[in-house]
């Protein structure tokens, strides 16, 4: 949706901008097994703990209603605590460890239950891409698996059909409430575009088997489609359509001004904080990478 591109427009990010992001630490890394596939994250035993923390916090504050701890669901579970327990969940992503780094999310203004999110991709054969993605929430969640679909009008990866929708069965054959979280998604959803997941997947977990087939007959072609496939995600009819229209992520182009204005408060900001440069060379490096 944004016009020609010139030499004096930059991406920008738009309000609202999202909040939660932090890098992934070794606690939180993927384990992905080619015996059995079984392909789980490991849960982190302290957000189930600050989880049931604040589950009792909403109980003693609803009344005192006790949500049976059994697998077996009452039909008439409360909407109150499937809100709060998301709320929860989006809340926790500000912790370390929880959202990857590169991928950020903000649930839609009217409608907790949908996400959108945006993936920026630095490395691997999807390197430079900006893929941007809703999580789509089940009103039974958490007794049933999300849903995450790729906004994009094409996709070439054996995890991901025509339609967008990434294959999370492949990571999550059984989805297991209160052990599978929506933070393990979105750390799968990053690591479905790296070579240590794209190694793993057999043809009867591919959803789409052109690329499958490709990846593990032809990689060079591979590559230069999944190089095609992210440099046509940050092209501007692709980056500034902000579809749909409720999406909180926006993009849109920068003028000169508003770029230099940015780079000026980056560059107070990494003094602030310390950041030293060489003698001489003054904020080279910062420098060429918003240039970049």
């Amino acid at each position: 949706m944004g016009g020609s591109a010139s030499s004096h427009q930059h991406p920008q990010i738009l309000q609202p901008q999202p909040q939660h992001h932090a890098s992934l630490a070794p606690s939180s890394s993927l384990t992905f097994q080619q015996q059995g596939h079984d392909n789980h994250f490991h849960p982190e035993q302290e957000y189930s703990q600050r989880q049931q923390q604040q589950q009792q916090q909403a109980t003693q504050a609803a009344g005192g209603m006790v949500r049976p701890a059994t697998a077996a669901r009452p039909q008439l579970y409360s909407d109150f605590f499937r809100k709060y327990e998301l709320t929860i969940e989006f809340s926790n992503l500000r912790n370390p460890h929880h959202c990857p780094s590169g991928l950020y999310v903000m649930p839609a203004t009217d409608n907790l239950n949908l996400w959108f999110g945006t993936l920026f991709v630095h490395k691997g054969y999807y390197r430079n891409a900006v893929f941007k993605f809703q999580l789509i929430i089940p009103q039974e969640y958490p007794d049933r698996r999300p849903v995450v679909q790729f906004l994009t009008d094409t996709s070439f990866h054996p995890l991901i059909d025509n339609h967008g929708y990434l294959a999370l069965q492949y990571q999550f054959p059984q989805w297991r409430p209160h052990r599978d979280y929506l933070f393990h998604v979105l750390h799968f959803i990053k690591a479905a575009f790296k070579k240590c997941v794209l190694d793993t997947v057999v043809e009867k977990q591919a959803v789409n088997k052109e690329a499958y087939r490709m990846y593990r007959n032809e990689n060079n072609i591979f590559a230069k489609l999944a190089q095609q496939w992210a440099q046509l995600s940050i092209t501007e009819s692709h980056l500034y359509n902000n579809f749909p229209n409720h999406n909180t992520i926006k993009f849109g182009p920068l003028s000169e001004q508003e770029f230099v204005d940015l780079k000026q408060k980056m560059m107070n900001s990494a003094t602030q904080t310390g950041m030293s440069f060489p003698t001489g060379e003054k904020n080279s490096s910062l420098e060429s990478i918003l240039q970049s």
